[in-house]
């Protein structure tokens, strides 16, 4: 069979369910990501996490990457966490785009469940704020 980008869909399905077997036998999370199609191949980068816990390896994915917003004021634990924003929101924030130069947040509107990407002013009208302790985990577990 010749790889075409209709077929992309199709084999990312087939590559998860092949990929089981190694993530039950190791107690893995194998991840294939955004793939790139030309007419001569295809490329994707894939991600082998340990542990199966979606929020484990969120958490270890965000402190992971937050060294680079630390200029915005972010640090290593506030994965998840709950932070009240200007406008009396709640939002939960899940991680970054690193690749993403206008929007490279990712937050969670606890209120409506949308996840959304922000620019970095918007952690400014975060962390000005007082932040819930730790209430992310009871509205977002396993909403991501």
């Amino acid at each position: 069979m010749e790889m075409k980008p209709k077929n992309l869909d199709a084999f990312r399905k087939d590559f998860e369910n092949a990929v089981q077997e190694l993530q039950d036998k190791y107690d893995v999370t194998i991840r294939l990501g955004k793939i790139t199609y030309t007419d001569e191949s295809f490329t994707a980068k894939l991600t082998v996490n340990n542990g199966r816990d979606p929020d484990d390896i969120g958490s270890a994915e965000f402190d992971e990457n937050v060294w680079k917003y630390e200029h915005l004021g972010l640090t290593k634990g506030m994965y998840r966490r709950v932070f009240l924003g200007i406008d009396g929101k709640q939002y939960a924030l899940l991680g970054f785009n690193t690749r993403a130069k206008k929007y490279p947040l990712i937050i969670k509107d606890i209120e409506d469940g949308s996840v959304v990407r922000a620019g970095e002013g918007f952690i400014n009208e975060l962390r000005y704020e007082y932040y819930v302790d730790n209430l992310a985990s009871d509205y977002t577990r396993g909403q991501n």
